[in-house]
């Protein structure tokens, strides 16, 4: 059974487009983020912090109307 930190490490992937990039993102190797996702091993706390903060900023706003999510523009002359 996949463990927490797989499933946010998974779900974290599929946000950035795949596990290369969030590789990339959390700066670690591709092999040790694999082993993460497989639950081979556990992330360090902090790595795992990252995906974290990812997948819950992404899901926060992608529950925002999406008026709310684009920044006002400035018409005042």
């Amino acid at each position: 059974m996949p463990t927490v930190h797989a499933k946010t490490l998974q779900r974290a992937a599929e946000i950035v487009g795949g596990e290369q990039q969030l590789a990339l993102h959390l700066k670690v190797t591709p092999s040790h983020l694999a082993l993460w996702i497989q639950g081979i091993e556990q992330p360090p706390g902090d790595i795992f912090l990252k995906a974290v903060d990812l997948v819950v900023d992404n899901d926060v706003l992608s529950k925002l109307p999406s008026a709310a999510r684009l920044p006002a523009e400035d018409n005042s002359p």
